[in-house]
């Protein structure tokens, strides 16, 4: 029976009997037991011709941004597949919850499917996750990317399932729009492993430092409702990356403080904000100066201006892999690979 770090491996939960739909999961306990003894995961790097699956875990799609998307990828030499009830209604849903689980279930057993691209995000991923086994997608690591709503997804893929995933470009969205410049760049460049370390320039320093830590986060407004759920986001020693939209810097700032009064915001190794589009506020309190009061004494470094979010700008950014941040110098890089060589 094999041990690690002095523990039986073979009596830890599984961390697949986490989210049954009808038990309330295991304890936050041991399911971070879980994730210390278990290495994170990478997905084999995209190759040319590989097929790429598109999703809707989330708000309803439409279709003329759909195919546009899909054109987009196909012209950048990859097969697609769609999932078959991806065009499905349920009011602001794209269908089911269980519906919407059981395509993304399918996509991630499947041998032929080299990544999954979920279309679009706007609300509902989270009401899908009891429909999913983490120990299935343990078993078949590929590249997940997603952001907004999809937040909520691909930390849960980081934290329960133990597999890098990506915030990044979305079908229905950026790619139905045209990616381009060095969004396209990073993007192709990150997930066929042709960019395995990067830089990006940041904006303005809030706390001088230096640190590492694993990459987490995303959409604010969606990161907050984890809280006090099976799915909660766990911060502790991450490199925590925030970004929102529409939404005026009260409730930002009330955001923040609730991930401050929950414990959220205090064991970080360091704090990046992305884009903050269409916050603006009646000139009384802004979001940069929301920022600035609430964290130029952190005890971590803290800087703003990461392209990446629902701005014009959105790298992708891969969550689980660790990331270096100067932010005196207005730097953050990507330290280590975020996929592995295509072995398939």
């Amino acid at each position: 029976m094999r041990k690690t770090c002095g523990v039986t491996a073979a009596r830890l939960p599984s961390p697949g009997l986490i989210h049954s739909p009808l038990a309330g999961g295991q304890s936050h306990d041991a399911s971070r037991l879980w994730r210390s003894l278990t290495k994170l995961q990478k997905p084999a790097a995209l190759r040319p011709g590989d097929k790429i699956a598109v999703v809707a875990p989330s708000g309803k799609v439409d279709d003329e941004k759909l195919k546009a998307g899909i054109a987009a990828l196909e012209r950048a030499g990859f097969a697609v597949e769609v999932a078959d009830n991806i065009l499905s209604r349920k009011g602001y849903l794209a269908g089911a919850a269980a519906g919407r689980a059981a395509a993304l279930r399918k996509f991630f057993e499947r041998p032929d499917i080299a990544a999954i691209f979920a279309a679009r995000g706007g609300f509902g991923s989270i009401q899908m996750l009891p429909y999913l086994d983490a120990d299935v997608i343990r078993r078949h690591p590929k590249i997940f990317v997603g952001y907004s709503d999809l937040s909520i997804v691909i930390n849960w893929l980081v934290q329960r399932c133990g597999v890098v995933a990506f915030h990044g470009p979305m079908v229905a969205m950026e790619f139905a729009r045209g990616l381009a410049g060095r969004n396209a760049d990073y993007f192709w460049g990150t997930l066929t492993g042709k960019k395995q370390r990067w830089d990006i320039d940041l904006g303005e320093t809030v706390h001088a430092g230096n640190a590492e830590g694993a990459l987490a986060g995303g959409c604010l407004s969606t990161i907050v409702t984890t809280i006090g759920t099976p799915y909660e986001i766990d911060t502790a020693g991450k490199m925590l990356f925030l970004e929102d939209v529409a939404e005026k810097p009260y409730r930002i700032e009330r955001m923040l403080t609730h991930m401050k009064m929950a414990g959220k915001l205090d064991p970080l190794a360091g704090l990046v904000f992305g884009s903050f589009s269409y916050c603006e506020g009646d000139g009384e309190r802004e979001v940069a100066e929301i920022i600035r009061e609430m964290f130029h004494d952190a005890p971590y470094p803290v800087a703003t201006g990461v392209p990446a979010g629902h701005g014009d700008d959105n790298v992708i950014l891969p969550l689980g892999v660790r990331m270096r941040l100067d932010s005196a110098a207005r730097r953050l890089s990507l330290i280590e690979p975020p996929v592995a060589a295509p072995g398939r």
